[in-house]
């Protein structure tokens, strides 16, 4: 959330320092109406925002997001440099590209991870993948490793080197950025990545390998840092720790239309970050885990063809990039289930009032969003907060807890009225401040949204 926020400030100095007049859109040879890649967009001299991947817009205002990677079963005599002398084969496989650097990778690697995050000590619990909230209308594609002391939403801003942040296995730190925290890129070979987000502080290691600036606000690299499992790659104060794990060999079956996810390249390759550990380790990791249920690291794809359950976009907004870098989740919607407690259905609306994203569970708790097909016809949801429980009470969110079960309460904050128009075509309606009684049926202000 940090990163974003910091991204979409950078991007607003460049575009307002862009008279738009004033940008040739022919230079480069190639005029507006002709660009149809990120690469042509640059050609043309068009700003570039520096995220991940690079996003170039036009002077008339389309993005084109930069491709990064090839494909994970390209080979060197597919690639541009096909008419060189073939290398052998181990250089063959030596010279592919990551899927998250735009350098080659190291094909051999480690399958499993040999080291936690954080000190087992240190760490009070992990909350899964999975959670919705008002700026991750989606689910979540990361966990959030909590440290003792933690003590909610706000992270500490001082004693920054109390905790240490470590590597889970041998590799190289191929992405750093920099706002107000660090997120560092690990890749262990060229099909296993981990991800952080919210490193206060890097080692002096790695610092030395980086030409940050101290007082800048954003800065980012493309290094190629070795480090060993279980070496201290940063620091943490009190609070989260954002952590996944993604493999690209592996691609999840619950998006069913992965190219709308093309902004975020990670995202379908995000797997259950137990899998990755051996015994006893993941014991070990799991007695601080809070989910339950299987996938016990959680789950993000909840897509079946045909059903409401899962994710929507607007139609042609991008899918999940959205329209604008600033609250580009504003057209996302989700029907899925809770993080910890898998039996509670979760709506999770990017623009539910003024602008705002919320999160409701549903008045009764059906029907079931897996249960309801283009047959089923319009579909009406009482909308209501909930909480969490655990032994009876009301969790804060803080403590470490068993047994968590989702309640909802008895206040109605709106209705949500949807209908499956076909497979993968939605038709949706809210209505704030409503009761089920008090809608009839859609109005002119129905959006339709794609999949």
């Amino acid at each position: 959330m940090k990163k974003r926020l910091l991204l979409i400030l950078i991007f607003s100095f460049v575009i307002i320092g862009c008279n738009v007049e004033e940008i040739p859109v022919d230079k480069g040879k190639i005029f507006e109406k002709e660009i149809i890649n990120f690469e042509e967009c640059v050609e043309a001299g068009n700003p570039i925002m520096e995220s991940y991947p690079r996003q170039c817009r036009t002077a008339y205002g389309r993005n084109f997001v930069e491709q990064i990677g090839m494909p994970f079963e390209e080979t060197w005599q597919d690639s541009e440099n096909a008419d060189e002398p073939q290398p052998d084969a181990e250089t063959q496989e030596i010279r592919k590209r990551g899927l998250l650097s735009p350098q080659e990778c190291i094909v051999q690697g480690p399958e499993k991870l040999g080291a936690s995050p954080l000190a087992l000590d240190d760490l009070l619990k992990i909350a899964p993948m999975g959670a919705m909230s008002t700026s991750h209308i989606t689910p979540t594609d990361h966990q959030y490793w909590h440290t003792v002391g933690y003590f909610g939403s706000q992270d500490d801003t001082e004693n920054l080197d109390r905790f240490n942040v470590f590597a889970p296995a041998d590799g190289f730190i191929i992405n750093v950025e920099k706002g107000v925290d660090h997120r560092v890129v690990i890749e262990h070979s060229c099909s296993l990545y981990t991800i952080f987000i919210h490193v206060d502080r890097l080692s002096e290691r790695i610092k030395s390998h980086l030409n940050f600036k101290e007082d800048s606000s954003y800065e980012y690299a493309w290094p190629k840092i070795p480090v060993e499992e279980g070496e201290t790659i940063g620091t943490i104060g009190v609070g989260k720790l954002d952590f996944s794990v993604v493999d690209a060999g592996v691609i999840l079956e619950g998006f069913i239309s992965p190219e709308l996810y093309e902004g975020e390249p990670w995202k379908i390759h995000t797997v259950d970050t137990f899998d990755y550990y051996d015994e006893p380790l993941r014991s070990q990791l799991l007695a601080k885990n809070l989910r339950k249920s299987e996938p016990l690291g959680g789950k993000i794809d909840y897509d079946v063809d045909g059903k409401l359950i899962g994710n929507w976009f607007v139609e042609n907004t991008r899918g999940y990039r959205g329209l604008e870098s600033q609250n580009y989740w504003s057209t996302h919607l989700s029907i899925a289930y809770d993080a910890l407690d898998t039996k509670q259905v979760v709506v999770s609306i990017g623009d539910f009032y003024e602008g705002r994203g919320d999160q409701f569970g549903v008045k009764g708790n059906l029907p079931n969003p897996k249960d309801v097909s283009v047959e089923t016809g319009a579909v009406k949801y009482e909308l209501v907060p909930y909480d969490h429980y655990s032994g009876g009470k009301k969790w804060d969110g803080i403590d470490y807890a068993d047994n968590i079960e989702a309640r909802n309460s008895g206040e109605v904050r709106g209705v949500a009225l949807f209908e499956l128009m076909d497979e993968r075509r939605l038709k949706a309606e809210f209505f704030p401040n409503k009761e089920g009684s008090q809608v009839s049926g859609f109005t002119g202000n129905a959006l339709f949204y794609e999949r």
